[in-house]
């Protein structure tokens, strides 16, 4: 991930006009896997999910905080766990969104993946008013990992259909989208343990970009 990442919104910013004051409260959930987990951090408390919360309260008076992270999950697996949540009857305003990395490194299609984030967000918009932030998949084929040992399933041309569904979907559904991809990796951000995660100063960047795109939908 380099340094600057860019941030694309592919559409209206949910909530701005409506968010045009502060708020006292935002509940938030973060969706994802290993990443919104904190893996590659050390701690993992430093991951980029909970540098998202702690910013928030440091401009909101209260932000209740759901991390449904989940190790090794793909856009389907996302999807259960979140089918889950809901059936609790609680309501988010903000939800982050990063999937599609596990999909396209295990060689699944990109139409099914597609179909499930199709699923996760009209879910989404039908049962919560929640703004809504997804990352997309960043160049994986620059990842340490696979610079060395080159995979079948990890080439630019997957990358980039996978980035192609989230980007329809987020147009759909009127999601913006934090953009990992456009500037390629950057080693020094990347977990040496793995080759693969997001070190310390990677997830503050991403958190970064994230914090780009929530801040001003409420009015922050």
């Amino acid at each position: 991930m380099k340094r600057a990442l860019p941030l694309v919104v592919t559409s209206t910013l949910i909530g701005l006009a409506a968010c045009a004051s502060s708020p006292d409260e935002i509940f938030y959930t973060a969706l994802g896997a290993s990443d919104a987990v904190g893996i590659g951090a050390i701690p993992p408390t430093e991951g980029y999910v909970f540098r998202i919360q702690n910013e928030l309260e440091e401009q909101v008076d209260d932000v209740p905080f759901v991390n449904l992270g989940l190790p090794g999950a793909d856009v389907a697996a996302i999807e259960n766990t979140l089918d889950s949540f809901l059936v609790l009857g609680r309501e988010p305003d903000l939800v982050t969104l990063w999937t599609g990395p596990n999909d396209v490194i295990r060689g699944d299609d990109p139409e099914d993946f597609e179909g499930d984030l199709e699923d996760i967000l009209a879910q989404l918009r039908d049962e919560t008013d929640a703004v809504i932030v997804m990352a997309n998949v960043p160049e994986l084929t620059e990842l340490p990992r696979f610079e060395e040992e080159p995979d079948a399933d990890v080439t630019e041309a997957r990358v980039e259909a996978f980035n192609g569904a989230i980007e329809r979907q987020a147009d759909e559904f009127n999601v913006s989208i934090v953009d990992l991809h456009e500037e390629g990796i950057e080693e020094d951000l990347v977990s040496d343990i793995d080759g693969f995660h997001p070190n310390n100063e990677g997830h503050r960047r991403i958190a970064e970009e994230f914090l780009e795109v929530i801040l001003p939908q409420f009015g922050l």
